[in-house]
């Protein structure tokens, strides 16, 4: 079966569209003498999972993540590891960044948090 970029196009609308959660994103840009500085606070329209899950962080060190969200893959580059994100009053880190691919074109961005 062959699905061509329309469709995987129409995929990603439809997926956009089911979408029903909105966090607060404050990206991670660095470091500075008085500690890390982050962007201005957007917010991101995504799917939310509050389930508890021991995962790996981007150093190889086992971490507890207490959300993970689902974004459009036009809102990855909001969520750099470190970026604050702050979703039913409550603030995380985000962990990880993993793009889901369909047929080699990125459907959807999981990014698991704190």
């Amino acid at each position: 079966m062959t699905v061509s970029a329309s469709q995987v196009a129409q995929m990603r609308k439809d997926l956009a569209d089911k979408m029903g959660d909105v966090v607060a994103v404050e990206t991670f840009s660095g470091e500075s003498a008085y500690g890390p500085i982050y962007g201005t606070s957007a917010n991101v329209t995504c799917n939310a999972n509050q389930t508890r899950t021991l995962v790996r962080g981007a150093n190889g060190e086992e971490v507890l993540s207490e959300l993970t969200l689902q974004v459009a893959s036009t809102d990855e580059d909001k969520f750099a590891p470190e970026t604050r994100v702050t979703f039913a009053s409550r603030t995380s880190t985000v962990i990880s960044v993993s793009r889901k691919t369909f047929r080699g074109l990125v459907a959807v961005v999981e990014v698991v948090c704190t």
